[in-house]
């Protein structure tokens, strides 16, 4: 009787222990995954963090690319604004002077032009970094496509500013023409 009992018994603890250490090589297993996980989380860290830095670098760029650009573009007014006094000081009369005047406002208007397709190009390039920036967050490379669709809605919006500026040139231009005809009346 009693080596049926220590029999039970010893069956017992057996399938005791082997379903304890069934439980501890599954717990062993799943922490071990786990711990997987845990350190794949790095990983869109690492990518969203690349990404900012990535962002940065190309917003400090284009900052300052653009920032250069307008300090030449206000060198330039002001260069051309120097010339016109100096040009004023010596004209004989006032319909010289509004003459003169008359002939400035589109080339100003055209140097505007200028300076604003140079942004837009600026932008554009910007754009097509920043295009490759969100593609590299989505696991996706930026496609020849994307960035031209970007481009090709930069150059929508510079090509409108063209005539926008044209417009103001002729406006300006018109009104020189008529403070010409209202000087040539009083004259």
């Amino acid at each position: 009787m009693r080596e049926q009992i220590e029999n039970v018994v010893s069956r017992v603890a057996d399938t005791a222990r082997n379903g304890i250490n069934t439980a501890v090589d599954a717990t062993q297993d799943r922490v071990g995954q786990a711990g997987r996980v845990v350190a794949d989380t790095k990983k869109p860290v690492q990518k969203v963090s690349k990404a900012t830095l990535d962002t940065n670098a190309i917003v400090f760029r284009t900052s300052k690319e653009l920032i250069e650009l307008q300090s030449k573009s206000i060198q330039r007014g002001i260069d051309a604004v120097a010339k016109r006094l100096r040009d004023a000081s010596r004209v004989d009369s006032v319909r010289e002077l509004i003459a003169m005047q008359r002939d400035v406002v589109p080339a100003v208007a055209g140097s505007y032009v200028n300076d604003v397709k140079d942004a837009f190009g600026i932008l554009r390039g910007a754009a097509g970094e920043f295009g490759g920036v969100v593609g590299g967050l989505r696991g996706t490379t930026t496609t020849k496509k994307t960035v031209k669709k970007a481009a090709k809605t930069v150059r929508k919006t510079a090509k409108k500013a063209p005539a926008r500026a044209k417009a103001t040139a002729k406006t300006a231009a018109k009104k020189v023409a008529n403070a010409v005809a209202e000087a040539e009346k009083s004259a």
